[in-house]
């Protein structure tokens, strides 16, 4: 017997008898089955959350954890606590039946929406009874927000200022919203989520609609659209300048200005103050008006451009005065919904090219190594002439200055012309003035031949070049007065070639600024022959000169060849040649065929130059120096 049996005691028993034999176990057992009741635990298919927008269907399954039997036969479920349903349901009438041969441990939740959120639990009988309630399962069914509403202020929007949008909802959704979307026409603001939306400044594309909605993890809400239409007052987009000029003689002159305003205005011009009659068909001005409609580029609203211009064939002579047609003229636009009109001026002035150019000197005098007086350059013209000098070379000396200023000493190539150039936007003009650098001759010698006879030329360079030249003998005195030849910056003085003395000549040359420092020259005067002679006469007298000395070598050479046979005949004299000489030769004699010739006299007489008289003795010309510095 089992006594307070529990669910442990459950099992197979068997019995065995044993005595002093032995032991034995019965061939038979039995199973012992101790009922509880069931522990259930509730689970979800598919887990939560779920969103409603999905129309999910879920299962709730009561599972046993422990009882016996582990086969429920009746299960309840719960919302919230309360009793949701109870399986099987065995009613009397017909929906009840379909609930009554079913496996009470699954519910089915068709079509889940937001209604179905809550916590379930559920508690199962078997044949044991009722077992304890499950733990709460929740079960999460998000949805989207409601629909928003959304309002802006303030109700008059204007350029530049700031506009706040608010967007709300009645139901925040679950999970509750705290993120909003909001575009600005078709364009997504990415940088905003909050439910207020602050613009500042107001710009062009702030004109337009805008739309807000609230969305969660459920999905999201229903938008709203509002247009915000934006105003904006007179302000100009392209004012006047505030100088605009016009050539004198121009054919087409014109002004303008840009308006912005919205809704638009009106534009008016006036000249120093009074409104222009525009009205006349012989008016000098007529004006177009040109509505330009917004540029979301440079953010600009509808504006309005004005142009006023100038009518010249009713002008007389075509053309403006100088004087009488300068002006101010005005360009102001009338006020609108948002804004006062605004006002833009401009000096116009009638402008001419430089003309009528002076200069305080045309010519400045000044000597070499002091600074010469400054030049002023004047012209008339309108825009007011800018002025730069330059020198013939093409050096700018100066550029913004109408004084020429040469503020140290001047060298002679600095001299020349100077260029003041007068110069605006409409020509230019030049005028010049020479700066004449003075300064005392320099002068040097050369050696030359005048009219085939030799002479000394002394050449100047000098300012002025009104120059005199003196000629003088270095270490004399006295100045040479005769055959001297004065020819512009160049004194030649013709050379007596009689005079062997060696001189050194000295020429100085004078002008207003003082004399040159001397120049010399050493010559002498007698001139050698050779001297006389061109190169080409001079070779061949070298090519002769040279030849009569390779003669004169070889007569030299065959007169020691001979010399030196006659010695060695005297040394070792023939047997003939011991005979005396005074004895008169015996003509016919046989030994006269045996008797050989003077070998030395036939030698002599066979040259080529046997028989040639000696050339008479002349004196050689003494050899004369010329030194030529």
């Amino acid at each position: 017997m089992i006594k307070n049996s529990t669910r442990h005691d459950q099992g197979v028993y068997t019995c065995e008898l044993r005595n002093k034999v032995g032991s034995q176990e019965s061939n038979s057992a039995v199973y012992v089955a101790i009922y509880f009741k069931p522990i259930v635990q509730l689970t979800m298919e598919p887990p939560t959350p779920v969103s409603e927008l999905d129309r999910l269907n879920i299962t709730l399954m009561c599972k046993v954890e422990s009882g016996n039997p582990d086969i429920l036969q009746a299960v309840r479920w719960y919302l919230d606590g309360e009793l949701l349903k109870e399986l099987p349901d065995c009613g009397g009438n017909a929906t009840d039946y379909m609930f009554c041969d079913i496996d009470p441990s699954k519910l089915l939740l068709e079509d889940v929406g937001r209604s179905f959120h809550g916590n379930y639990s559920c508690e199962g009988m078997n044949e044991a009874g009722w077992g304890p309630l499950s733990p709460d399962e929740e079960l999460m069914v998000y949805y989207p927000p409601g629909a928003a509403s959304l309002v802006y202020e303030p109700m008059r929007v204007i350029k530049k200022s700031s506009v706040t949008l608010r967007c709300s909802v009645d139901d925040a959704g679950r999970p509750e919203t705290t993120t909003y979307r909001w575009l600005r026409g078709t364009h997504l603001i990415q940088d905003v989520t909050t439910a207020n939306w602050t613009i500042d400044p107001v710009t062009l594309e702030t004109e337009s609609n805008f739309t807000c909605l609230a969305y969660n993890k459920g999905g999201e809400g229903d938008p709203a659209t509002v247009y915000i239409e934006v105003s904006a007052p007179p302000t100009f987009i392209e004012r006047l300048p505030l100088y605009h000029g016009a050539l004198v003689n121009a054919s087409n002159i014109n002004i303008s200005c840009r308006v912005e305003c919205s809704p638009l205005c009106s534009m008016q011009w006036l000249k120093d103050g009074k409104l222009l009659n525009l009205n006349s068909s012989s008016s000098l001005y007529s004006v177009s008006n040109t509505v330009i409609p917004p540029d979301t580029r440079t953010s600009d609203f509808e504006s309005i451009r004005s142009m006023l211009m100038w009518n010249m064939s009713a002008w007389p002579g075509g053309q403006l005065d100088r004087i009488h047609d300068s002006a101010n003229y005005t360009c102001q636009s009338t006020h609108n919904e948002v804004g006062p009109g605004v006002r833009s001026s401009t000096a116009f002035r009638v402008e001419y090219p430089p003309e009528n150019i002076t200069v305080s000197n045309k010519i400045v005098n000044v000597t070499e190594g002091h600074i010469p007086e400054k030049v002023i350059c004047s012209a008339t013209a309108y825009p007011e002439a800018t002025y730069q000098w330059k020198h013939e070379s093409g050096t700018f000396i100066t550029k913004g200055n109408n004084a020429l200023i040469i503020s140290s000493p001047v060298s002679r190539t600095e001299g020349g012309n100077y260029t003041c150039e007068a110069i605006n936007r409409h020509g230019k003009i030049a005028q010049k003035t020479f700066i004449n650098v003075l300064y005392k001759p320099e002068c040097g010698i050369t050696q030359g031949e005048v009219d085939g006879k030799l002479a000394l030329i002394c050449a100047a360079h000098a300012n002025p070049r009104e120059v005199d030249f003196t000629w003088r003998i270095k270490n004399e005195n006295d100045t040479l007065e005769e055959n001297i030849e004065k020819k512009g910056l160049q004194s030649i003085l013709m050379l007596d070639s009689h005079v062997e003395n060696f001189r050194t000549y000295v020429c100085v040359a004078n002008n207003s600024e003082g004399p040159s420092v001397p120049c010399e020259r050493d010559v002498t005067l007698e001139i050698s022959w050779w001297g006389k002679l061109d190169n080409e006469h001079l070779i061949i007298i070298i090519a002769i000169v040279v030849g009569a000395i390779v003669m004169v070598l070889i007569v030299c050479i065959i007169i020691i060849i001979v010399c030196r046979r006659k010695r060695a005949e005297d040394k070792y004299p023939s047997p003939s040649a011991t005979k005396d000489k005074s004895m008169p030769d015996l003509a016919g004699s046989p030994s006269d065929g045996l008797l050989q010739p003077d070998g030395d006299k036939a030698f002599y007489e066979n040259l080529p130059f046997h028989g040639m008289q000696s050339a008479p003795n002349k004196e050689r010309p003494k050899a004369s120096v010329t030194y030529i510095y």
